[in-house]
């Protein structure tokens, strides 16, 4: 489906059925983006089991409030430019370098 394939911005929801776990991973992975997205259950190993395995920079659980200041928001694949908010933020922005002085 389309809703399915492209990037929509909301409030949307595509409710796609599925039957097993792993059926649930693999739709959600089968599209070229991956900004966000919410794992809706009672089952909170289920729930970190999905999460992990769905390809995205942001997955919520059980609620879609998934935008916070303090923590890094990026999209993976074809979704955002690298990662805003958070400390991981500065690294766009920053140059590491190390420098080791021996003071003895």
């Amino acid at each position: 489906m389309r809703i399915a394939q492209e990037e929509i911005f909301g409030p949307v929801v595509a409710v796609i059925p599925f039957d097993t776990e792993e059926e649930a991973i693999r739709l959600a992975n089968a599209t070229p983006f991956g900004l966000s997205g919410s794992v809706w259950t009672r089952d909170i190993a289920k729930a970190i089991r999905t999460a992990k395995g769905i390809q995205s920079g942001v997955i919520s659980v059980n609620c879609n409030s998934s935008v916070h200041a303090e923590a890094p928001f990026g999209g993976y694949k074809m979704s955002g430019t690298g990662r805003e908010n958070g400390m991981h933020a500065f690294e766009s922005y920053t140059q590491i370098k190390n420098v080791y002085v021996d003071l003895t």
